[in-house]
């Protein structure tokens, strides 16, 4: 019985991990495709108001670099 619970659970953990891996090529095939961030994009135009908008509430601001590569 300890066998065949063993075998249970190994079979379910390759299954998750095979979904998990489809999932992860399909993310990253669709992502190939789409870019991530907007190519037409004022980045001195964004921060400044990103800057302006926090001022006012108080917070703070967090800058994220990226590029479509």
């Amino acid at each position: 019985m300890k066998y065949l619970a063993h075998r249970f659970v190994k079979s379910r953990a390759a299954a998750a991990l095979a979904v998990f891996s489809l999932m992860m090529a399909a993310a990253l095939a669709r992502s190939a495709s789409q870019p991530i961030y907007d190519e037409q994009a004022d980045a001195r135009r964004d921060i400044a108001t990103a800057i302006a908008r926090a001022s006012k509430t108080g917070r703070n601001v967090v800058l994220i670099f990226g590029a479509n590569w």
